[in-house]
């Protein structure tokens, strides 16, 4: 029998046939027996097209093992196939085929069926397919069966529509959207597979205005809204599949409509004008403030103001808005009284204004309330009573207490004014009506009064018949000081007393009184004589008594006595005496006896006489024709019965010329003759005005001048002033005091040590120079004093710092403008002197776009702007001092803002933020689509700054106009459009050859054909892809099968 060759024919598109070719064999056929009855896979997979009509034909996958038996000829005979399983609708029929040993199974639609495949209903099916065949086995036929499993997949076609759900599409859309964002979305759904059921979008008609995204359907902005040029717009969206049609277009497809509604967009928030009143006096209600106009510069309702209130500022509600009379009008209105005391600063009122556009837009606006004040408030001390102490010695002008009054109002309804107003009748004190500091006025005296009950009033300097006043109580101690002398009731007395009293006899007490208090008071009491005399004094109580017994005859007749009185004080005791006279009373024959006087020897030239009743020397002769400087007489007394020892008198002569003081010679009398002393040697002679106050105090080493920084701490000691007094004791005491030139009451002048203290804050840009009228007083009586004028230099510190003429500034420059230009000059000065007042300024922030002069202040370009990096600069411009050298402390600086915004010039092109676009599009996408989006921006403002077209030529609308341009490169994507395979005449082609045919012998022709329009997708070639006859033959694009190969034929055919 023939051998056949199987082989199998594949298209480009992966189609495949078998084709069978026969070759003669040349030995006997193999039993039925050497074959087996079964199928060549358990497991088949083919597919078929829903919607096929009858008999059209399952497909397997190209390349796949037919589905059949393997059979030898004149074996099996009668095979049938036969769908047992699966295929509960009917649908499918199994036919056989036997081509040579092969028995094809094919499976079809069923005719006689009114139903159709559908996919979307059912994409797969599950039969089991049984073949059965008999065979001849001797006389009997024998029954062979076998069973295998087919996988019909149903494959789909475009036979749906895509559907839009909704079919209309409603939206609103702002017309301030930014071009390009995303406004819609439409959906349409195919339910095909593949690209069946992928959609293309597109509009219908074609718009400049919008773009839907073929593949999404998303719907965007290509060009502004403008709510004035349209305010509704209609778009029909079609929607279509990328299947075929029969017409080998696109496929089915359906329409949509879309309604766009601009919305007008708010585009102003409100303006707030303020209308001020002049001022606002606090403690008044229900007046108007302020009338705020509102107003927005949108149209409709996007212009109406829908509200204006008070958001922050006013936490206590002492403000409302109110509408006024007109559109647009409000008024803010006081509440609640108003106290400047308790808020200072004033309000800041924040208004916010609402307009009723949608959304709604709000601006803020910012109104300062300053308070103008209501003297209303009184002056209050810090103390409802001061305690001061002062000793009664203090001299006029002594500092004694400062009185601290605060008044919560302000301006000259706080500028306060102090004065005594009780308790200073006598005018003793005086108070510095600006500083509060309270001094002495005259000379006190502890002793006349103690103490004093000032009361001072203060009051404020607001307008007649707004003053306020209130008052302190001052109470002022006045320290005794022992500024008295004690003093004796009498400052002379004689007393009388019998010789012969034994001692310790009483002879008189004397009394002396003090008016000072204390231990300045008490008093004690000596005799001060020189000589020694018979008598004692008690120290407390004064009593005088005798130390011994006094005889008339044998002792002095007369005593005479300096009676001291001392008090206790300190520094030093003050003293007085009184003379007291004991004459002695004779009790015996001596009284009245007469006593007479002469001279002995040393008068042998006759130059003295002597009287003898008085016993008084005189002068007889011219004493300047004595030749020695010393006289000595003897003298003698009798009372014609005894006569007294002889006395030496001694005279010394002095040359009157020399200026030398001659010592009194009066009364001079014999002594007696029981040795009386001489009155010279009772009361020796003391100098010239002994405790009297003869010399006034003088300054020594006093200053020229005194400097003193005004940053000097209080209590600082400036000097110690020195002065002396020659006088001893009180007299010699001396205090000091400031009598005139501290007008501030910024200085104190202790008392008692002398030293200069500062008491107040120096401010030497307030007062640089005082003169201080100093003096030093003793504590004599009468008191002397002396004064002299200090100086006092207040030096200049480093406490102001340097003030700007406006600590903000705004200015506009043009972004061309030149390096060097000026655009400011900030000044500053500063209130010191010297260095200290010497001002240089920098730039704090950090640029290199300008300059400030180091001198001069000038603020000028440094280097090349650009608006389009930086439109605002924020320059902080800092003025400092040159104060701090050679000190701790350090320069002071203050700080200036200037604001300076770049104006635009047109110095930029056009630029698009590509410079080459390269885009790819499918090359069946809809018409109208848009593939690309090219955009260019200009960084200038305004006109300059407004693209005129962008496509791949930009030009701005700057005078000059600036242009650039772009390229866009645009690939088209091949898409698949080969949607038919092609088909075959028939699934089973059977061709024969002879053996020993020369090769190349053409054996048969086979032929596809295909569905897709003419041209490439439809040209059809040819190539053997499998079966056992790979080797012997070819075939060409033209479907002619030729011998390859004869040998292989030749080989088979012998085997």
């Amino acid at each position: 029998m023939m051998k056949r060759y199987a082989i199998t024919c594949c298209l480009l598109s992966l189609l495949t046939t078998t084709v069978l070719i026969r070759a003669d064999p040349t030995h006997a056929p193999p039993s039925a027996s050497d074959v087996a009855f079964q199928f060549t896979k358990q497991l088949y997979n083919v597919s078929i097209p829903e919607n096929s009509v009858a008999k059209t034909y399952a497909m397997q996958t190209p390349g796949s093992e037919p589905m059949g038996i393997r059979i030898l000829p004149d074996t099996f005979t009668d095979i049938r196939y036969k769908i047992v399983e699966g295929d509960r609708d009917k649908f499918f029929k199994a036919e056989q085929r036997v081509v040579g040993d092969f028995c094809f199974l094919f499976i079809r639609i069923k005719t006689g069926n009114n139903d159709v495949l559908n996919r979307e209903r059912k994409d797969k099916y599950v039969l089991q397919v049984r073949a059965a065949a008999t065979i001849k086995e001797g006389k009997q036929k024998v029954l062979y069966t076998s069973d295998t499993t087919v996988v019909v997949t149903v494959l789909d076609t475009n036979d749906l529509t895509p559907l839009f759900y909704p079919t209309e599409y409603n939206t609103t859309v702002y017309e301030d959207t930014p071009v390009h964002q995303s406004i819609l979305k439409v959906v349409a759904e195919d339910a095909d597979l593949g690209r069946n059921g992928e959609i293309y979008y597109s509009f219908l008609e074609e718009t400049d205005m919008f773009a839907i995204h073929p593949m999404s359907g998303i719907i965007s902005l290509s060009r502004p809204l403008r709510y004035n040029e349209g305010m509704y717009h209609e778009l029909t969206v079609f929607a279509q599949d990328r299947g075929p049609s029969s017409r080998h277009g696109f496929g089915s497809f359906s329409k949509a409509k879309v309604h766009v509604r601009v919305k007008k967009v708010n585009f102003y928030a409100p303006e707030i004008r303020i209308r001020r009143h002049p001022e606002i006096v606090e403690n008044s209600n229900a007046d108007i403030y302020a009338i705020v106009n509102v107003s927005d510069r949108d149209s409709g309702i996007h212009g109406e103001i829908a509200s204006l209130e008070i958001v922050d500022g006013d936490p206590d509600g002492h403000f409302r808005v109110r509408p006024g009379r007109q559109k647009g009008e409000y008024n803010i209105e006081v509440l609640k009284l108003l106290d400047r005391e308790k808020t200072p600063e004033g309000y800041v009122l924040q208004l916010r204004a609402v307009d009723k556009g949608i959304p709604p837009k709000e601006s803020y606006k910012s109104v300062p309330v300053q308070l103008t004040d209501l003297n209303d408030n009184p002056p209050v001390f810090n103390k409802e009573i001061y305690d001061a102490k002062v000793p009664e010695t203090a001299p006029v002008n002594t500092p004694l207490i400062r009185l601290k009054v605060t008044d919560a109002d302000e301006g000259k309804n706080a500028q306060v004014f102090l004065e005594i107003v009780g308790g200073n009748e006598g005018g003793e004190f005086s108070i510095n009506p600006e500083t509060g500091m309270l001094y002495t006025a005259v000379p006190l005296d502890a002793e006349a009064k103690q103490f004093y009950s000032l009361t001072v009033s203060a009051i404020d300097q607001g307008n007649v018949g707004t003053r306020k006043q209130s008052s302190a109580k001052v109470k002022i101690y006045v320290e005794d000081t022992n500024d008295n002398d004690p003093i004796f009731e009498k400052a002379e007395a004689v007393v009388w007393m019998d010789e012969n009293m034994p001692a310790g006899t009483p002879v008189t007490t004397v009394h002396a009184r003090d008016k000072d208090r204390g231990e300045n008071a008490y008093i004690s009491y000596l005799i001060a004589n020189l000589n020694k005399v018979p008598f004692e004094i008690d120290h407390f109580s004064g009593t005088i008594k005798t130390t011994q017994l006094l005889d008339y005859e044998s002792m002095r007749r007369e005593y005479v006595l300096r009676i001291r009185a001392s008090d206790w004080g300190l520094p030093y005791r003050r003293q007085t005496e009184m003379q007291l006279v004991v004459k002695v009373r004779a009790i015996d024959f001596d009284a009245g006896n007469i006593i007479s006087y002469r001279i002995v020897s040393g008068n042998e030239d006759g130059c003295f006489s002597i009287d003898a009743t008085s016993g008084t020397i005189a002068v007889s002769c011219d004493l300047s024709e004595i030749k020695t400087n010393e006289r000595e007489l003897n003298v003698t007394a009798t009372d014609n019965t005894h006569f007294a020892d002889i006395a030496r008198i001694t005279f010394k002569l002095v040359n009157s010329n020399r200026n030398v003081v001659k010592m009194p010679m009066d009364d001079l009398a014999a002594a007696e003759e029981n040795n009386k002393p001489i009155a010279q040697e009772e009361f020796p002679m003391m100098p010239i005005r002994y405790g009297q106050n003869v010399h006034a105090p003088e300054f020594y080493d006093f200053p020229v001048e005194i400097k003193v920084n005004e940053s000097v701490a209080l209590g600082t000691t400036l000097v110690k002033l020195k002065a002396r007094d020659r006088d001893l004791g009180y007299n010699g005491k001396l205090i000091y005091g400031i009598s005139g030139g501290d007008i501030h009451s910024q200085f104190c002048l202790d008392m008692e040590s002398g030293e200069l203290k500062v008491i107040g804050y120096l401010n030497r840009e307030n007062e640089y120079e005082y003169f201080l009228n100093v003096t030093v007083y003793d504590l004599g009586k009468p008191q002397k004093s002396s004064s002299r004028v200090l100086p006092i230099t207040v030096l200049d510190v480093n406490d102001n710092a340097p003030k700007f003429e406006k600590t903000l500034a705004s200015f506009r420059v043009t972004e061309n403008a030149l390096n060097g230009t000026a655009i400011f000059r900030a000044n500053a000065t500063d209130a010191d002197e010297g260095d200290n007042a010497k001002v240089t300024y920098s730039l704090v922030t950090d640029t290199k776009d300008f300059a400030v002069d180091k001198y001069s202040g000038v603020l000028t370009v440094a280097s090349s702007l650009d608006r389009e990096r930086q439109e605002l600069y924020e320059l902080r411009i800092r003025a400092t001092d040159n104060g701090g050298k050679g000190s701790d402390n350090l320069p002071l600086y203050s700080e200036a803002l200037v604001r300076i915004s770049i104006d635009d010039i047109n110095d930029n092109v056009p630029k698009f933020s590509l410079p080459n676009y390269v885009v790819k599009v499918r090359e069946d996408i809809p018409k109208g689509t848009v593939v690309a989006v090219v955009t260019a921006s200009d960084p200038d403002l305004g006109p300059e700054g407004e693209v005129h077209s962008l496509v791949v030529f930009a030009n701005d609308r700057g005078d000059p106009s600036l242009s650039s341009e772009a390229s866009v490169t645009v690939t088209v994507v091949d898409v698949n459009e080969n949607l038919h395979a092609p088909v075959f005449s028939d699934f089973v082609l059977a061709g024969k050859v002879r053996e020993n045919m020369p090769i190349g012998s053409w054996v048969m022709r086979v032929n596809a054909s295909d569905a897709d329009p003419p041209g490439m997708d439809s040209t059809v070639e040819y190539s053997i892809r499998g079966g056992d006859g790979i080797g012997l033959f070819s075939i060409d694009n033209q479907g002619e099968c030729m011998l390859d190969s004869i040998s292989s034929v030749n080989g088979f055919a012998n085997q």
